[in-house]
């Protein structure tokens, strides 16, 4: 039980059962009864557990997809502490367990080690890439929980939401803030991965036309989210709901690529 190898099992199997647990419970925050608010704490814990584990693990094995994790995670945690908005874990618990779920059996051994055996330069990129995904998801969570107070809100069900839950103008302000962290660290990813390749540290035969077209294009949507919110005057309503698209590209970029790494132009 000593061997490298037992310890990140029994770390995966914690990883796992924290988030999953946590996935269950804080759905129940949505209702506000009493027994309801007592089992999302106890999800609220299970995150927290999760949180601690999948951190120690991705500093253990440098995998991409666990430092991902650890990101949604801690970026989650933050938005409690700076904008109460505590039940978008309920949202980013279940996309922490396909994050988790992927890194045993999507991911390639050659992929595992990204991270640690990378140089400084192209850990800065990656870095740059998980910290911007990260809080595209967050941002997410953060669009589904601004619509589904806006519909509680003008369906005047005042009395079903939750005690505690953030103002809408909070959830757009934290919407906001996630938009743009997102944004910034998705065009360092890109700047950082450019000067990879003009500095000569990208293999030539390495294939890059999948990667590169899926992260343009999700920088494209993200910056048209923010110039539509910003110089445009979208209502908050609309950018939630292209926030929503935005989650869904990220998510063929991330997942699809997986499928797709071995895959070479005619």
């Amino acid at each position: 039980m000593d061997s490298p190898s037992d310890i990140s099992v029994i770390i995966s199997m914690a990883d796992l059962t924290s988030y999953m647990l946590a996935s269950g419970l804080m759905v129940l925050g949505f209702k506000s009864s009493g027994l309801n608010r007592l089992w999302t704490r106890l999800g609220y814990m299970f995150f927290a557990l999760g949180t601690m584990s999948v951190t120690v693990h991705a500093l253990l094995l440098g995998k991409t997809a666990l430092f991902l994790a650890a990101a949604v995670a801690w970026g989650t945690i933050i938005s409690w502490f700076v904008w109460q908005v505590e039940l978008v874990g309920a949202f980013t618990a279940p996309v922490i367990t396909v994050i988790l779920l992927s890194s045993i059996f999507l991911n390639s051994t050659d992929r595992a080690d990204m991270m640690s055996h990378s140089a400084p330069s192209m850990r800065l990129h990656i870095a740059s890439a998980i910290i911007g995904q990260s809080f595209a998801i967050l941002a997410c969570g953060m669009s589904l929980l601004f619509l589904w107070l806006d519909r509680k809100l003008k369906n005047r069900q005042i009395s079903d939401l939750p005690r505690k839950f953030p103002a809408i103008s909070t959830l757009n302000q934290a919407l906001t803030w996630t938009l743009w962290i997102g944004f910034i660290f998705i065009t360092l990813s890109l700047l950082s991965g450019a000067m990879q390749a003009l500095m000569g540290f990208i293999p030539a035969t390495a294939n890059l036309i999948p990667k590169v077209s899926w992260a343009t294009l999700v920088w494209g949507w993200y910056l048209a989210i923010l110039v539509m919110k910003g110089i445009l005057g979208y209502r908050p309503q609309k950018v939630a709901r292209m926030s929503l698209l935005g989650f869904l590209l990220l998510s063929v970029s991330w997942f699809g690529l997986l499928f797709w790494s071995s895959w070479r132009p005619i």
